[in-house]
């Protein structure tokens, strides 16, 4: 059995197929579109200002805290005066301004915690209490790291004392040091912290394009479901040929090979596209990391096929099949968003569905 030859016939029938071909070329179209609209966006964020009128470092260093973070519901940035931060909350431009005109760390080293910061709050507002609640718990962390330094700079020579430190071999502690670990241990997994998503909006990890993951992951989503018409399509091919006759003479492997080779002719094209839909929508990662996942995907298509093809045998319930198995597959798999969070047992029906073992990947 010449394998090669008998996959280049079979390749020739869904390229010879005007519907299929359109499928192929729409797809990456409506990718690229819909990516291209995605990073068109304006920034949806809550605007909020931020006004400095002293040298204070910790007055610094939370305002650059503030407008260098990228809050997946705030977008913080610095007014120049307080006229000007009075001016843009009256206008409704902004939900809220934070001015600081004290030195806050010499303020709290002193306890003196009352009226540090001056809020100026537009009056249709909702958010006020979350951001007093955002912009107090920046401003501690960095007061945290300043007491962290005066308390071990208190405790004695060691913290700070080369010579000590290489009596024990140990690397000499300098507040950069501290600072640095500080920082690295503030998320490290031994703190309780919450990771949210805003899939309406521009996320918190913003690509140089605009484009947030949110939209990455929906664009991998629509790309899985598309090999997964695409090897249904396959199988209804495949289950026309068997109607026909076609395998009958194959004896042993040779049957298994050729009806595979039969469900590639269709998904190795699929795949080529499913790559380019990537490229183009911009959410393509490492080349080999692509490969080696599109091919694993692939392999479940075939085993996932095999098995419902095994089941189903009649051509009119395998069209009546599809469209259950997409509405699964949108519903109880991360294609659009992820519903496990909400409702625990759609974990255990997931397993059943291909696109899930793809998304694992990601």
């Amino acid at each position: 059995m010449n394998y090669p030859v008998f996959f280049l016939l079979q390749l020739k029938r869904p390229l010879k197929s005007k519907a299929f071909v359109l499928l192929l070329f729409l797809f990456p179209v409506f990718l690229f579109a819909l990516s291209q609209a995605f990073s068109g966006e304006t920034d949806s964020r809550i605007p909020v200002g931020v006004c400095s009128e002293t040298d204070d470092l910790l007055t610094e260093n939370l305002c650059r805290k503030l407008t260098e973070g990228n809050d997946s519901l705030f977008r913080f940035f610095e007014v120049s005066s307080q006229e000007e931060l009075t001016r843009l909350v009256q206008n409704g431009q902004i939900e809220c301004g934070y001015l600081f005109q004290k030195p806050l760390e010499k303020e709290l080293d002193r306890s003196h915690t009352k009226n540090l910061i001056t809020v100026l709050v537009s009056e249709n507002t909702t958010c006020k209490g979350i951001l007093n609640e955002f912009v107090y718990a920046n401003l501690f962390e960095e007061y945290s790291l300043h007491l962290l330094k005066e308390t071990l700079a208190d405790a004695g020579d060691l913290p700070f004392d080369r010579n000590a430190a290489a009596a024990f071999s140990l690397p000499p502690v300098t507040e950069e040091y501290i600072e640095q670990n500080y920082r690295a241990h503030l998320l490290d997994g031994d703190t309780f912290t919450f990771e949210v998503t805003f899939l309406s909006a521009n996320g918190s990890d913003e690509t140089a394009g605009g484009t947030a993951p949110a939209a990455f992951s929906l664009f991998r989503g629509f790309a899985s479901v598309f090999l997964l018409l695409c090897g249904f399509l396959a199988l209804l091919t495949l289950h026309e040929d068997l109607q026909n006759g076609l395998y009958k003479k194959l004896r042993g492997i040779k049957r298994p090979v050729c009806m595979s080779l039969t469900m590639l002719s269709y998904l190795l094209p699929a795949g080529f596209v499913f790559l380019l839909s990537l490229g183009v929508s911009g959410c393509m990662g490492g080349i080999l990391r692509e490969l080696i996942s599109l091919f694993c995907y692939l392999l479940v298509l075939l085993v996932f096929y095999a098995l419902l093809g095994t089941i189903i045998r009649s051509h009119t319930m395998l069209c009546a099949a599809f469209p259950m198995l997409l509405l699964c597959t949108l519903v109880f798999t991360p294609v659009i968003v992820d519903l496990s969070a909400f409702f625990p047992w759609i974990k255990a029906v997931r397993y059943a569905l291909p696109t899930y073992y793809y998304l694992l990947f990601f």
